[in-house]
């Protein structure tokens, strides 16, 4: 695809014009071919999209809080509560109390958590040289860099 155009099923091409260049139409058409490429990759590992998120951050943060997991993944509580509850009926986390406050629950990875973010580790890295195989690694350094810098910038 060019910047400006979109080849449609019988050949020919859309122009995009303004939208080649607007965030929302870009980071949409991105993610809709994120979802078709990485669907074997969730049934393979029996996880949805966003348990992968949620799984690898737990994995990196042992006895991280629900609030601050929620922060980020840009998540409301009562969405996060869903998940995390969905991921503990599944036997892949533990809530724990922490500390003096008994309303703090600590997150921490199950033994078939740990094993499951494991398996999962060699796979996310091959999707990630699928999806940005056209990049060399200083590209997509540099992409990284400029997405957080927007993230940031808010």
């Amino acid at each position: 695809m060019s910047e400006e155009k979109s080849e449609k099923t019988d050949g020919s091409e859309v122009s995009l014009g303004h939208l080649a260049t607007d965030i929302s139409f870009v980071t949409r058409v991105l993610r809709a071919q994120l979802l078709e490429q990485t669907g074997d990759f969730f049934e393979k590992h029996g996880v949805a999209s966003g348990q992968v998120a949620l799984l690898n951050l737990i994995a990196l943060n042992p006895g991280v809080s629900q609030k601050e997991l929620a922060e980020a993944v840009v998540l409301k509580k009562s969405a996060l509560t869903k998940a995390i509850n969905e991921l503990e009926r599944n036997g892949l986390i533990e809530r724990r109390k922490s500390g003096g406050d008994q309303r703090y629950n600590a997150l921490h990875l199950s033994e078939q958590g740990l094993a499951r973010v494991a398996a999962m580790r060699t796979d996310m890295l091959g999707l990630q040289d699928t999806i940005l195989g056209v990049l060399s690694d200083a590209e997509r350094a540099q992409l990284f860099d400029m997405i957080w810098r927007v993230i940031r910038s808010r």
